[in-house]
């Protein structure tokens, strides 16, 4: 019984980030692409308080994204092509290439960040403020629990 509640429950989180990248996929972004560009925007326009600009590597996004560096390459390719991003060799160091956002870059941004919180609005107005409450104690805790078995595993 345990293992068919087990597998229940694989199922719902696949099935829910499914349909969440389906969601996020239907815009002129994908999933990987808009993840890439909030970094980006992040690294390159700090948020109150913190002074520091930087421009983000690859690597960096590789690393904080978890994704391959081929899979990054791809992805900036992509943005590029799509004239969301520009990539420029930096003057004080011509091994080091600047990602920075262009204007239509953040326009879609903008954009996909409005339908995630309007798609977020739409879940609290469904569930409710309770059961809202309730799901995210239980994200969280489902989070919590796949850091712990990351980290028992040494990933």
């Amino acid at each position: 019984m345990k293992q068919q509640k087990g597998s229940r429950l694989l199922y719902s989180c696949l099935n829910m980030r499914r349909q969440l990248n389906n969601i996020m996929s239907t815009g002129n972004l994908s999933q990987g692409e808009y993840l890439v560009l909030r970094h980006i925007r992040l690294s390159n326009h700090p948020l109150p308080g913190d002074s520091q600009h930087k421009n983000i590597k690859a690597a960096d996004l590789s690393d904080i994204l978890e994704l391959s560096r081929p899979s990054i390459t791809r992805i900036l390719n992509d943005l590029e092509r799509k004239g969301f991003i520009t990539r420029n060799i930096d003057n004080n160091d011509r091994r080091r290439v600047n990602i920075e956002l262009t204007e239509a870059g953040m326009e879609a941004l903008e954009t996909a960040n409005n339908r995630l919180l309007l798609l977020a609005e739409r879940l609290v107005a469904v569930l409710g403020e309770a059961d809202t409450d309730k799901l995210i104690e239980l994200i969280d805790k489902l989070a919590a629990i796949y850091k712990e078995i990351a980290e028992e595993s040494g990933e």
